[in-house]
């Protein structure tokens, strides 16, 4: 039977472990660190054996799901310009669109790619007979994939031009806010 000494420590062990992710989690937000776990996840797919054997055969199919993200951000980006040169000189709204455009691409890509490393790493693992414990929840995945910043990307980029459109183009948002998670649903589904 627990003690209420026991529920204490329990709690503060709690405690200090979610300091411990958010300041895990935090670090990721700096400029280094952005850099390194970009370059990381590069040099994975250029040098890892594994990682090349899964994604080579689904090229493709891949490649498919990336060019959803391109036409999503596309379609994001368009929308931001258009809004955006109601309030500042046309070059600026331009740079502006050609930014959420990059950042939309990149963000949902980049978390695709992730999870793609994490796949094969775990069909890796069950090749050779090891199981590992992953801790379940979003909050452990942004914490050991390194996929806080890539999320933030895609939130900016993607899911607020879709969500400040779905006011007035609910027509166009959500089919856009749908297309890249069937991509990866049917990714997952039929090829992965």
């Amino acid at each position: 039977m627990l003690t209420q000494r026991d529920l204490r420590r329990a709690v503060r062990h709690g405690e200090r472990e979610l300091r411990a992710a958010g300041g895990d989690m935090l670090s990721q937000l700096r400029p280094r660190n952005i850099l390194r776990d970009a370059s990381d996840l590069v040099l994975k797919f250029v040098r890892d054996d594994a990682l090349q054997g899964y994604v080579a055969p689904r090229v493709l199919p891949a490649l498919a799901v990336v060019l959803v993200f391109f036409v999503v951000s596309a379609v994001c980006s368009i929308d931001v310009m258009f809004k955006a040169g109601r309030y500042m000189p046309g070059i600026f709204a331009l740079l502006l669109g050609i930014a959420c455009w990059a950042g939309g691409t990149l963000g949902q890509s980049y978390v695709f790619a992730i999870w793609l490393e994490g796949r094969a790493a775990q069909r890796g693992r069950e090749e050779r007979g090891i199981h590992v414990e992953m801790p379940n929840g979003f909050l452990a995945y942004l914490k050991y994939s390194r996929a806080l910043v890539p999320w933030l990307v895609v939130l900016v980029c993607v899911v607020l031009p879709l969500a400040v459109m779905a006011v007035h183009a609910p027509q166009v948002a959500l089919p856009m806010l749908a297309a890249p998670a069937l991509a990866f649903f049917l990714f997952k589904r039929f090829v992965a």
